[in-house]
Formats: structure tokens, sequence, C-alpha cells
């Protein structure tokens, strides 16, 4: 176990290497016996080189000052204490201060044997305190430079310092709002819940609890948003020094944050209110959003289809295949329609399946959502459709037979028209002249009528007859019923092949025709003379215009239509009148009958 002496001495020897205090042991000769490293800094010696050799040697510069003190505690026993001694300025390139004390040491027989050296250099200390305040310095002059709003408070919200933009930002000196309760500055007057705020902020900071909150705090010419914090600071013992408010004008980012809220919500409900159902998938196939119409058109709740893959809405037949298909679009992305001249099923959440169209729009340069699928379930309308297509098949096999009744009444007309003929062919037979020829003019009225039905049966269109094929058909039948008329040419000028007539003008303008071209033969060229007939057919805007012409006799200034014993001209104006047109009779170089009437499509 060490003695007593040992213990002091390792306690000595400790306290000289942990203090930051200069501590030596002089013998009765005054001997450096032990130093530690502070005072032989100080010194500018090395500790080696003060063991063993005396002050005076150690310090030639200062011995007249400090032997006379050293001698003067050897001598009275008595220790000097907290004196003032300057540096060695050989040692050091400004002048030190020391402030020192020097205790006699004696013996157990209470026989002086050497001194404790104690010395604070009070040079260093200045030092020191120097360079914190230089730091202090520095730190000032970078929170002044800073946007951030920093303060000391003391524990009870006292207001002890602050740097300077909040102080210019409101228009303040740190005299106005010094040693003034925190809640009771300028920055929190403009409203009574921010005031309040502080306050409760400052109670939560002395129990130990960092306050940060967004607050509103009144400038010179604005109030401005502030991301607040409010914090303890403890000293070494954890005793509460002060308090450290801060913040950052966030009034901007606010601003902006708004903004982008603002322009989301509108997205939102645009994108809700849409009646497509629309879904945005990234480039793995992930869906990352879905709307609402979406989520109701394949029975999902909201947030059940985020981060799932696409092929979750797909038949199970189509799921296979599809990742692929997805792949080699995300190569070479366009705006385009899905599964075009197919049709497309998409699956519910119960794996019913409903008919859809998709438009795919390729989103450039966002990775979260790279593709955006409108979906429409076209069930109802694909429903409509085979209703409808189920209404044209059954109005389809209607026309047809409708279609096959009229060629068959047609058909059937024309025969019985036919069989009138031959009857007046036979009748005519053995009949007088005159009736002979009434019977065959009777005859190719018959016929003439059943040429029209003859014509809607060969072109199985029984809307209308085409005019102009019609005349021509009409001038060979008025030939060969009327057998000596090969004397008579048919010139066909100008003849509107477009010209079509519905069936009840069809046939009244053939029997008008009829009449005047039977009349053009029997009376323009008497003595059975060669001549020539002439039809044009023509139409300007909505005005049909038939022009029938011979190059005969002409017709009497006495004979007007509508008059005279020939049934023929009788009949002319009330064909005239069934066809709903007028007629000009011309008598220069021949005769010539100008008809003019409207399409009964028009």
């Amino acid at each position: 176990m060490e003695s007593s002496s040992e213990l002091k001495a390792l306690a000595l020897d400790a306290l000289s290497h942990t203090l930051p205090t200069g501590i030596a042991v002089l013998d009765k000769s005054f001997r450096y016996i032990s130093i530690n490293s502070i005072l032989a800094e100080f010194n500018g010696v090395a500790i080696e080189q003060h063991l063993g050799r005396t002050v005076a040697q150690v310090l030639p510069t200062l011995a007249e000052t400090i032997m006379p003190l050293l001698e003067q505690v050897r001598d009275t026993g008595k220790a000097l204490l907290n004196f003032s001694v300057p540096g060695d300025n050989s040692n050091n390139a400004e002048q030190s201060q020391w402030s020192g004390s020097y205790i006699p040491l004696f013996n157990n027989e209470q026989q002086f044997c050497g001194i404790a050296v104690v010395a604070l250099n009070s040079t260093m200390d200045w030092f020191v305190q120097q360079t914190r305040k230089d730091d202090l310095d520095r730190l000032r002059k970078i929170l002044d430079n800073m946007f951030t709003f920093v303060g000391i408070l003391s524990p009870d919200g006292t207001l002890l310092d602050s740097n300077s933009p909040p102080l210019m930002l409101a228009g303040l000196t740190l005299d106005q709002v010094r040693n003034k309760k925190f809640w009771d500055c300028f920055w929190w007057q403009h409203d009574t819940e921010s005031s309040k705020r502080i306050e409760k902020a400052v109670e939560d900071a002395r129990a130990g609890i960092i306050s940060r909150f967004d607050i509103t705090a009144q400038m010179k010419d604005d109030v401005v948003i502030i991301d607040f914090m409010l914090a303890p600071v403890y000293d070494d013992n954890q005793q509460l020094s002060f308090l450290v408010p801060s913040g950052i004008e966030i009034t901007s980012r606010k601003r902006s944050e708004q903004e982008l809220q603002d322009s989301e919500t509108r997205f939102r409900r645009v994108f809700d209110s849409t009646a497509d159902g629309l879904v945005s998938i990234d480039s793995q196939g992930f869906i990352t959003l879905a709307n609402t119409r979406a989520l109701q058109m394949f029975g999902y709740e909201a947030g059940q289809l985020t981060g799932q893959p696409i092929e979750i809405l797909l038949p199970q037949r189509y799921q296979q295949h599809h990742p692929k298909l997805r792949q080699g679009f995300m190569l070479a992305p366009t705006t385009r329609p899905m599964g075009q001249h197919r049709e497309l099923y998409a699956k519910r959440k119960d794996n019913s399946e409903f008919p859809v169209e998709i438009g795919l729009t390729y989103l450039e340069g966002d990775k979260k959502a790279a593709v955006l699928a409108t979906i429409t379930d076209v069930s109802a309308a694909k429903a409509a459709q085979q209703n409808l297509q189920g209404i044209i098949d059954e109005k389809t096999t209607l026309l047809a037979e409708r279609t096959l009744l009229l060629n068959e009444v047609h058909h059937r007309v024309k025969n019985n028209l036919q069989i009138v003929s031959s009857l007046l062919s036979l009748r005519s037979r053995g009949a007088t002249p005159e009736l002979k020829q009434v019977l065959l003019e009777s005859q190719l009225r018959v016929r003439t009528m059943a040429l029209t039905h003859q014509l809607l049966y060969e072109k199985r269109d029984f809307s209308s007859v085409p005019l102009a094929n019609y005349l021509r058909q009409l001038c060979q039948l008025v030939r060969q019923t009327l057998t000596n008329a090969d004397f008579i040419h048919f010139d066909f000028a100008e003849m509107d092949e477009q010209i079509v007539l519905a069936l009840e003008q069809a046939i009244p303008c053939g029997l008008l025709a009829t009449e005047i071209l039977t009349n053009s033969i029997k009376h323009a060229f008497p003595d059975h003379q060669k001549g020539k007939v002439t039809l044009a057919l023509t139409q300007r805007e909505n005005k049909i215009t038939l022009e029938i012409s011979d190059n005969g006799i002409g017709l009497p200034a006495s004979i007007e239509l509508g008059q005279g014993n020939s049934l023929g001209m009788q009949l002319i104006p009330a064909f005239i009148s069934q066809l709903g047109a007028q007629i000009e009779l011309s008598r220069y170089q021949g005769t010539l009958y100008s008809i003019h009437f409207s399409s009964a499509r028009e």
C-alpha cells in the first residue's frame, strides 16, 4: 500500500498535468524539481531543461524581479499570493503577464525545504478571451448576413438579442425590442392568435419542448409567413440557460405550394369528373392513378388499384401476351387507339367482362405516369348496335319481300297490259278503218304504260325510271305500232342520261310523248314523205325541259291544244296537268313542243 507521502506526490503530479494552471516545485536553492507542460511552454523552455537548474538560470531576464520574491518567501516562511509578474520578453514577442503564487514547503520538522509555484498566465487568458470575442464577432457577421431570423431569449421569454434581418425587414432597431417579452414584440402584434401562439411556445420551451410551426409575422410593408422554431438551451449542469427562436421566411414557397395544391385540386376535379375511365400507368406497367369513373367501372374502392399491374383489368385470355405488347408500345410510344379493328374486353373485380374502347396517350417525361389510358364502356352502345342491326336485318328482309312483291306486281301489270294490247289488236282486225285507227292508238297508249312497268321490272328499282332510255324505247314502240312509219327518222340530239322520274310522273310523261309523236307521224308528213322527229332532254337546276320537234308541214293555226276532233289533242292538256308541267307550242318550220316541269324528287 502506498504511503500518504506517496499519495500526495501522485495527487500533485496528477493535478499538475490536469489543471489548466502552471505548476512547479523548487528546492530550497530555487532549483526546479518538477514543472508541468503549461508553465514550461509559457517559459519557452522544455521541461528537461528546467529540471536541476535554478530559476535564474532558466529565466535570466526575470531573475531581478523573481529572485527577491523567492528569497522573501524562504526567509519569512509566508506565501505570496496572486502577485503580477511580467513575462520573459526574450521568449515571447509581446509582453506577457503572470498572476502567480509562491507557497513555502516545510518538512515534518517544520523546516523550510522548498517552494510550490502556482502560476496563471494572464496573457494566455487574454488571448483565449480575445479569440472567443473574435469568434463571436465572426458568428454575428454570419448571422447578420443570413436571411434567417435568430434571437436569444431569457428563460422567461424576454428578448435579449436578435440578428439583423428580422429587425431590418420590420423597420426596427434592437433597442426597440430588447428587454420586451417576445410575444409582445412588433412582429406578432398584427394578430392576437399569433401572439398567443408565441407565448405558448415559450411556455413549452421552458418545459423542455421544442416547438416548430408556420406562423405569420408583421414586417414593415407586408405580412410574411415564417417557418418558426423555438428551442431551449442548457448549460453543462443541465440548467436552462436561454431560449433560441429561429425562423425562415417561406411566403413564396407557401404561395407556390398553395398554387400547386390548387392546380392539383383542379386537375383532380377534372380527372374525376370525366365521363370516361382514366388510368395512368408507369413505364413498368403498374397503375399509379385511377379516376372515380374507372373505379366505378371496374368495381374497386379508392386506392385498391394503385400499385397493381395493369393486367389485373384484363380477361385471363389476354394476360399472358399483354406484357409483351405493352413493352413494345413503350419502345415506340404514340398516342393512338388500342386494338384497332378488334373488339376489346375488360374484366371487373368480380371477373365479369364488358366491351370497351381504349385510347392510349403517351406522357413524355413523366416517370410516375408514362401512359394515360382512356377507357370507355361500350356495353350500352354495343347493345344498341346489336339492336339496330336486328332492326336493319328485319327491315332488309321486309324490303326484300316488298321488292319481290313489287317486282311481281309490275311484272303482272305489264303482262295484263300486254293482254289488253293483244285484245285491242285482235279487235282491230276486220274493223272499219276509222275504228281500226282508234284501236291502234288505244293499243299504243296501253303499250306505253306497259313499257313503264317493264322498265321498272328490268331495272329492279321501283322508285324511278331513267327518262332518256324510256323515251328512246318509246320512239321505237311508236314506230312498231304504226306499221307505216318507217319513213320517219328519230334524232336524239341532246339527252341527259342522269334525269329520272318517279312512277307517278313517268306514266303521264310517256303518254304525253306518245300523243305528240303519234300526231307528228300522222299529220306532219302527208303522203308518207320522209321526215325527222327530234327529241332533246335537258335539266337546268331543278327544271326539266323536254323538246319534241318535227320538220313536217307544221300544225295548222286553227288547231289548239285541247281542241279539235283528235282524241290525242284533247288528252295532251290532261297529261300536262298530271305532270305538273307547262307547254309551249311553236309552229315555225315544223312543229315544236317545249315541255317544262320539275322533278318529283325535288
